[in-house]
C-alpha cells in the first residue's frame, strides 16, 4: 500500500481534530495504512504542505480538517500538479466547524474518523470537478481553486464574520456570523454573466456551488452534481430583514429554489462585475473583501477523490 501524507489543521472544528490526531493515527495503524502525518501551523500553511508532500512522490494525500482546510490542500494539489508535473488524489478526514463539502457523498458524516480511515485503506476513488476563480480588487488579481462553493456578497460577508469568532463553537458560529453580517454588508448592483444568461440587479448574493451545501448548513445549490461538468448558481436578490429571516429556512432546507426572489442556474463559465467591491469567499476561505470582478469556470474531471 502506497504512504499517504495526512495534513493535521489542529483547530479545525474548534480545536477538535488537534484533539482526535491520537485516535485517527491509532485507526490508521490498525488497518494498516502506511502513513506520515504533519500539523499546520498557519492559515494558507495546507497549502505549501501539499506542495512539499507532491515533492517527496506522495500519490494521495489527506487533507484532516473543515472546508477551509480541504481548500488549502486542493490548492496544493493543483499548484503542485502544475509546478512539479505530478499528480496526487485527495483524502478527506472530515473534523471541521461545517463540512459541508461531504454532505454531497453518499454514506459520508462529518466527524466519522472510522469511516473516513476505512476509505483510505481501501483506495478507492473518483474523479470529481473543481472550480477556478480569477479575482480582481483593488489589491490586485489573484487566482484560486474551489471545491464546494464560491460565495460573493453576503454569505462570503458571513465568512468574513465567522473569522472573527473564536470563542464559540459548532453552528452557533455561522448564526452569529449572519447577524453580524446583516449589519455590515450593503447590496449593491451585480452584473453576473453566465453561459447565455444575463442578471443586473441589486443582490444579496451570488453563490456558486460545486458541491450542494455551504455556511455550514445552507443548501444554496441543492441539486449540485460534483461530476457533471456543470457549476450551479444561486442568485437572490436584495431583500428586506424581515423577509432574510423569513427565507433563512428554505435556505437552510433547500427549498428555496422556486421563490421568486431567487434566481437558479447552471454554467460552465460565470463572470460577477460589481464596481463598488464586493466580499469573496472559496470554501468558507475569504479571498477578497471588495473584489470588482470574478471570473468562474469549471474545470472537469481535474481531480481523484478517495471515496
Amino acid at each position: 500500500m502506497t504512504k499517504i501524507g495526512v495534513i493535521l489543521n489542529p483547530w479545525a472544528g474548534r480545536g477538535m481534530a488537534g484533539q482526535r490526531r491520537a485516535e485517527l493515527e491509532a485507526l490508521l495503524h490498525e488497518v494498516g495504512v502506511p502513513f506520515d502525518i504533519i500539523e499546520t501551523h498557519a492559515r494558507g500553511g495546507a497549502t505549501e504542505l501539499t506542495f512539499q508532500a507532491i515533492a517527496r512522490g506522495y500519490t494521495c494525500v489527506v487533507a484532516v480538517g473543515g472546508d477551509g482546510t480541504i481548500n488549502e490542500v486542493v490548492n496544493g494539489l493543483m499548484g503542485g500538479q502544475e509546478r512539479f508535473g505530478q499528480s496526487a488524489s485527495l483524502g478527506i478526514v472530515p473534523l471541521g466547524t461545517g463540512s459541508d463539502f461531504v454532505k454531497v457523498l453518499d454514506g459520508w458524516e462529518p466527524n466519522d474518523l472510522l469511516g473516513a480511515v476505512r476509505r483510505l485503506a481501501a483506495g478507492r476513488t473518483r474523479p470529481i470537478d473543481l472550480g477556478r476563480i480569477t479575482v480582481e480588487s483593488p489589491l490586485g488579481t489573484e487566482q484560486r481553486y474551489f471545491i464546494n462553493g464560491l460565495g460573493m456578497g453576503l454569505d462570503a460577508q458571513v465568512s468574513v464574520e465567522s473569522l472573527k469568532l473564536t470563542a464559540i463553537k459548532g453552528f452557533a458560529v455561522y448564526l452569529m456570523a449572519i447577524i453580524r453580517a446583516l449589519t455590515q454588508y450593503k447590496a449593491h448592483v451585480m452584473r453576473v454573466r453566465y453561459d447565455d444568461y444575463e442578471v443586473r440587479r441589486r443582490l444579496l448574493f451570488a453563490s456558486v456551488g460545486n458541491g450542494r451545501c455551504q455556511g455550514g448548513g445552507f443548501w444554496m445549490t441543492p441539486e449540485a452534481e460534483i461530476d457533471d461538468g456543470m457549476l450551479d448558481l444561486c442568485i437572490v436578490n436584495k431583500l428586506r430583514l424581515d423577509q432574510i429571516i423569513r427565507y433563512i429556512p428554505k435556505l437552510m432546507e433547500g427549498s428555496h429554489t422556486t421563490l421568486r426572489v431567487a434566481t437558479m442556474g447552471r454554467a460552465r463559465q460565470i463572470e460577477v462585475t460589481c464596481p463598488q467591491g464586493i466580499p469573496v469567499a472559496t470554501d468558507g476561505e475569504v479571498v477578497a473583501t471588495a473584489a470588482t470582478r470574478v471570473q468562474v469556470e469549471v474545470c472537469s474531471g481535474a481531480l481523484r477523490l478517495v471515496v
